[in-house]
């Protein structure tokens, strides 16, 4: 997705379907529309994932002066432009380039940052030869959690994929 603003055509707010912000994006593209889908990492189903920055939103820009914006609300995926009024919402430069220096942090972000576990909860193992056990975090690093367990009348660190455990 082409992300460069080296001209004076603007930015438009694009509203998506529920959950259809890649799939908007992906026809608009073909129409030649520029597409900017802004991502972070986070947790999602049980992993760590890109997803939309802001969910059922992205921007657009023609590819050209004379390349209508008109097309875009029957696009697949897309539910129109933001609008205040009859006038569609445009971004500026400045706000733009910041929300690009957001999204390059959020994309980079620590596992830890986003992550469900924290030091100091309590979980439970939902999988595996441990199932059922409960411990207290004592780490997270990427997708691996330690965890302080009792086992035998000892205390014992171990660590589990983060998607063996639930906070309790």
């Amino acid at each position: 997705m082409d992300t460069t603003n080296d001209d004076k055509r603007l930015w438009y707010v694009c509203h998506t379907k529920p959950k259809q912000e890649f799939r908007a994006a992906e026809n608009l593209e073909r129409q030649g529309y520029q597409i900017w889908l802004p991502q972070m990492r986070a947790w999602q189903r049980k992993k760590s994932a890109l997803v939309p920055m802001f969910p059922r939103y992205m921007f657009l820009r023609p590819a050209h002066e004379q390349h209508s914006i008109a097309p875009v609300r029957s696009t697949l995926g897309v539910f129109g432009l933001v609008r205040f009024g009859m006038e569609p919402a445009t971004i500026r430069d400045p706000t733009l380039q910041s929300l690009r220096f957001l999204e390059q942090q959020l994309r980079e972000a620590e596992f830890s940052s986003f992550s469900p576990f924290k030091p100091g909860d309590q979980v439970m193992v939902v999988e595996g030869p441990f199932k059922g056990l409960e411990g207290i975090v004592s780490s997270v690093a990427e997708e691996r959690i330690s965890v302080l367990m009792t086992l035998l009348g000892r205390e014992r660190s171990l660590e589990f994929p983060a998607t063996l455990l639930k906070v309790s």
